[in-house]
């Protein structure tokens, strides 16, 4: 007969492994399904949504097309440019999320982009953040573009937490950090571009100059924990956002300046070494 003490034994190890099986599988989900909670105020407006078209932009039933605020998801394949990576899985994120109901927007300081979109918070019809889930799922990049900067400490804690899981663009190996110094033409678009600074200029922006053919301009009235130019002389730093090229004619003509350049609008958007 199998002394008592030795029959609970298996039972007590196959509940232990149950309860850690369970707690690993819920902490997996958490990030994704609970950090949707980036909430500014009262719906501005109750839309219906006619289609998904990226997972960063919607096209309403009136015709109105809505960019969201404070995130930057993965381009779909356009032309012959070619996707970039979880974009699909982005977009079906966003089709998923909203589902069910009709939207909520809640408009920042400025509703509209330079190309006539309408810039919202976009809340699904429980009232959940589709940018805090996007960031929290690994599926955007967290863009904090001045004037719209009201939810961009919360988002930017969002998108921390999902480079922490390493979800999505943040796994190893997804999404490529292009080098300052291997700009070449044809380069562009949203990017995640670490260089070191080589010098500073200062107009009505602060420029930090990379080496590389490529510049950084920031907003010189905001704090990037560096106010003073000299700070940033050898810094290795990371920024994220929009790679614009001025072009070869723009750079024969103006040969002191470099000609690619990010803006970075915030702190939130730009990474510097402390060495």
């Amino acid at each position: 007969m199998i002394p008592a003490a030795k029959k609970k034994t298996p039972r007590a190890s196959l509940g232990v492994f149950f309860c850690a099986c369970l707690f690993l599988f819920i902490s997996a989900l958490l990030p994704a399904r609970v950090f949707a909670d980036c909430v500014l105020g009262e719906a501005d407006e109750l839309v219906a949504l006619k289609r998904v078209v990226d997972g960063d932009t919607l096209r309403l039933k009136d015709g109105r097309r809505v960019r969201l605020i404070g995130v930057n998801t993965p381009e779909l394949a356009h032309g012959r440019r070619r996707a970039q990576p979880l974009a699909q899985e982005a977009k079906e994120f966003t089709e998923r999320f909203l589902a069910g109901g009709d939207l909520e927007l809640v408009y920042d300081k400025d509703r509209y982009d330079n190309h006539g979109r309408l810039l919202a918070h976009v809340y699904n019809h429980r009232g959940d953040s589709l940018e805090s889930a996007l960031l929290s799922a690994g599926l955007a990049f967290h863009i904090a573009v001045a004037p719209n900067l009201s939810l961009a400490e919360c988002l930017a804690s969002r998108e921390e937490r999902a480079r922490e899981y390493q979800r999505g663009v943040w796994a190893p190996g997804v999404w490529p950090v292009l080098e300052a110094s291997q700009v070449r033409p044809g380069d562009g678009g949203f990017v995640l571009l670490t260089g070191r600074v080589e010098k500073t200029d200062r107009n009505r922006f602060l420029w930090l100059e990379l080496d590389g053919p490529v510049a950084v301009r920031l907003d010189p009235k905001r704090d990037y924990g560096h106010r003073n130019g000299r700070n940033w002389q050898g810094r290795q730093i990371v920024v994220k956002g929009w790679l614009v090229d001025r072009g070869r004619k723009y750079s024969s003509r103006n040969r002191e300046n470099k000609r690619w350049f990010i803006a970075s609008d915030s702190e939130f958007t730009i990474e510097i070494s402390r060495n």
